[in-house]
């Protein structure tokens, strides 16, 4: 497996996966979308892996869609501009990203430090279990620029109450107060970062294997029976054809929906 923008290793039945443009603080990028998509299928189909530990190289986890290109900011090439075709196909792409990410059938862990924005805020609320520095930046600024958030787990994480203050004003929070509200699952002082990360993937290793994959099946498709994959679907369609609006002053617009 050729990675170009993550690394990846698999050892003591952890694979991590470590996201790695720092010059561009993770920006998501049609490269490091790939990459991410190949390394958790990786980790899906080796068979010696329990737990699957997302993080991130340089002063961010991820400051969200690459807005010089990737495959949910940029319209075809051949096509040159958004329309109702490829836009609603561009945002299947990307529900498919997720769902990689959502159903893994192994135990999932973010470790995030700096800004973990927009799609990379997306990113962290894909993984079962996120464990943030208390200095870390969470949120989606993006819905400034106004439009529908392409992923539906903000109501589900965080209630009713605390998503749409986050996705109707744009503001952030810290690591802290994202494990308040819900947002992350645990918010540790910087230095112990670390140490907390190993701790939890002691902890899951700890579970039988295929009591964890039963577990993990379980709590999936109780949340589909809630209508939770329906959610990814509706949240694509409607973020797909906000890209036909009239846009506004200069340039193309995508920064909303970062």
């Amino acid at each position: 497996m050729q990675l170009q923008t993550v690394l990846y290793s698999a050892e003591g039945g952890v694979a991590r996966i470590v996201m790695n443009r720092p010059e561009k603080r993770n920006a998501l990028n049609h490269q490091l979308l790939d990459d991410i998509d190949a390394a958790f299928t990786a980790a899906e189909m080796d068979d010696s892996v329990r737990v699957v530990v997302l993080s991130a190289n340089g002063p961010s986890f991820s400051a969200g869609y690459d807005l010089k290109g990737s495959y949910y900011t940029s319209p075809p090439e051949k096509d040159g501009r958004w329309t109702v075709a490829n836009s609603l196909m561009a945002l299947r792409g990307m529900e498919a990203r997720y769902q990689r990410i959502w159903n893994c059938p192994k135990p999932t862990i973010a470790r995030v430090h700096g800004h973990a924005v927009a799609g990379g805020c997306y990113l962290q609320l894909l993984c079962d279990i996120s464990v943030a520095a208390d200095d870390a930046i969470l949120g989606h600024p993006a819905v400034k620029m106004g439009g529908v958030s392409s992923m539906p787990l903000w109501q589900v994480a965080l209630g009713l109450k605390k998503a749409r203050y986050l996705l109707l004003t744009g503001r952030l929070v810290d690591g802290r107060e994202a494990e308040r509200i819900g947002l992350v699952t645990l918010s540790v002082p910087p230095e112990q970062l670390d140490a907390t990360v190993e701790g939890v993937i002691a902890d899951c290793l700890e579970v039988p294997f295929e009591g964890a994959l039963q577990n993990k099946e379980a709590l999936n498709t109780s949340l589909e029976i809630m209508g939770v994959g329906a959610l990814f679907r509706y949240h694509g369609q409607m973020n797909a054809l906000g890209r036909l609006r009239e846009r506004r002053g200069e340039g193309d617009g995508f920064e909303r929906f970062r």
